[in-house]
């Protein structure tokens, strides 16, 4: 028979506690395998193989709820594949679905670990849609500890199992009514560019323009590294707000034109938001990061008196020549290639747009976007090379790897790969970085990290300016592991 929510409760209580009624709970400190740290009391080994890997708690759990009827399968990973209905429903990691206590969270991509074995956890409680608190084993990857409690950010999640609790008949108390989902409360900072005191508008603008960033920075990293930059910064490009999360760094009033369309119309007619991190922010993440801007580009254009239509909402490559806004109508249009994007790309993305933002300036709150693609769309290869290309012209791939500086102290740039940009550091000979990005620009090789101030760019070899995959590099300013 199917389980109360009290009793899921009290027994995901019993796993955090180590006291769970379980023939498969460790209850000695206990040696099982070569290679392994013993296993503490109250960790779960339901196949007595491996030690305590985090599967060991589901395959637990869902006896259990089954009364004996299933036992899972597979590696973490596999959980999506698993047969358990009727007793849980698989629902997808939707960007505002918050999963019940007792649901299972699988995750399968986003990190090599997730992509070869996955992991997998059980909701304990404060779940909300940025945010979980997981009941989880071997977090640590030493297969050793019994359940422990963690806060996780859904990255990686590709779904849930969520349990079929049975009705209480102990209680007539009527259940509390779910609470309305309240509009996310934007934080703003409102820190004016000062390198350069852009030109005035003249009259309110007629509409906005929403770009994705090509960036890995958050609203505040942006602001840090460009609220003083100078004007050679600032006309590479300059947006009126960043925003992620429920953070909205407004760089310039409305009153004043910002350069980001690469077209003087674009410019003086229009306001134009960044949605952020969207070369590295998981899907689920990025897509809250564009709700934030529907949200505020809904205000602004209420605030305007101007409708929510195809004339007064635009995509950066309606005026220029980009790839933006390329992670947007990855998501929402299925469009990857480096190639401009044709009118029904643009209206379809546009028309996403469109359909959120009118629910915001009406006063509700849309459903949003379900996230679908296991490994990130940011991550999509446009060709076979793995290079893609945006609209600064930069070329740019994901890699991960560590690269330590050689004879030769080099330059740490902290606005973008470029030589003229701000410097903000060196890295000394034989010092190391942990890098998950590489680009071509500006005559250059370079290689994008996150620091503790911030995103930092380094050049680590000359490039001679030829697209990949005919690329000429010289030699490299040190090695790479």
């Amino acid at each position: 028979m199917s389980k109360t929510q009290k009793q899921i409760n009290d027994r995901l209580k019993a796993y955090k506690k180590g006291t769970v009624d379980s023939p498969y709970r460790i209850t000695k400190l206990t040696y099982r395998e070569p290679g392994y740290l013993p296993m503490q009391p109250g960790a779960i080994d339901a196949d007595k193989r491996f030690n305590a890997q985090c599967m060991d708690l589901i395959i637990d759990y869902v006896l259990w709820f089954t009364d004996n009827k299933v036992k899972m399968w597979g590696d973490a990973k596999d959980a999506v594949d698993n047969k358990l209905g009727p007793y849980f429903t698989w629902h997808d990691n939707t960007p505002n679905y918050v999963p019940p206590v007792g649901a299972i969270g699988v995750a399968n991509f986003g990190t090599p670990g997730y992509e070869k074995y996955g992991h997998i956890w059980i909701v304990y409680a404060k779940a909300n849609v940025n945010t979980v608190q997981v009941l989880e084993q071997n977090w640590n990857n030493e297969a050793n500890l019994p359940p422990k409690l963690r806060t996780d950010n859904y990255y990686g999640c590709t779904g849930f199992w969520v349990p079929k609790v049975a009705d209480s008949k102990k209680t007539t108390k009527k259940k509390k009514k779910q609470a309305k989902k309240q509009m996310k409360k934007l934080k703003y900072n409102r820190d004016e560019v000062k390198g350069y005191k852009l030109p005035k508008r003249g009259y309110k603008p007629k509409g906005v323009v929403i770009h994705n960033d090509a960036g890995s920075s958050s609203a505040m990293q942006y602001h840090n590294s460009l609220v003083n930059a100078p004007y050679s910064r600032l006309a590479i490009g300059i947006a009126h707000s960043y925003i992620s999360g429920d953070t909205v760094w407004q760089a310039l009033p409305e009153s004043r034109i910002a350069w980001a369309t690469a077209d003087e119309e674009g410019n003086r007619d229009y306001y134009s938001f960044e949605v952020c991190q969207s070369f590295s922010a998981s899907d689920k993440t990025f897509l809250d990061n564009e709700q934030a801007v529907f949200q505020e580009a809904a205000r602004m254009l209420k605030k305007w008196k101007l409708p929510v239509n195809r004339d007064t909402v635009r995509l950066h490559n309606e005026f220029s020549p980009t790839q933006c806004p390329h992670r947007s109508m990855a998501l929402h249009a299925g469009y990857t290639s480096t190639q401009r994007a044709p009118q029904d790309i643009v209206n379809k993305t546009k028309d996403y747009f469109i359909s959120q933002i009118k629910q915001y300036y009406n006063g509700k709150i849309p459903k949003g976007s379900t996230v679908i693609n296991k490994p990130t769309s940011n991550n999509k290869l446009a060709t076979n090379t793995g290079w893609q290309q945006n609209e600064h012209n930069t070329w740019y791939m994901s890699e991960q790897a560590t690269f330590k500086v050689g004879n030769e102290p080099i330059a740490v740039h902290m606005i973008g790969p470029f030589v003229n940009l701000a410097i903000s550091g060196w890295l000394q000979p034989g010092e190391s970085i942990k890098y998950d990005e590489v680009m071509l620009q500006d005559g250059h090789v370079w290689v994008g990290y996150d620091s503790f101030n911030g995103r930092r760019y380094l050049p680590i070899r000359t490039w001679n300016g030829v697209a990949p995959p005919n690329q000429g590099l010289g030699n490299l300013w040190g090695t790479i592991s």
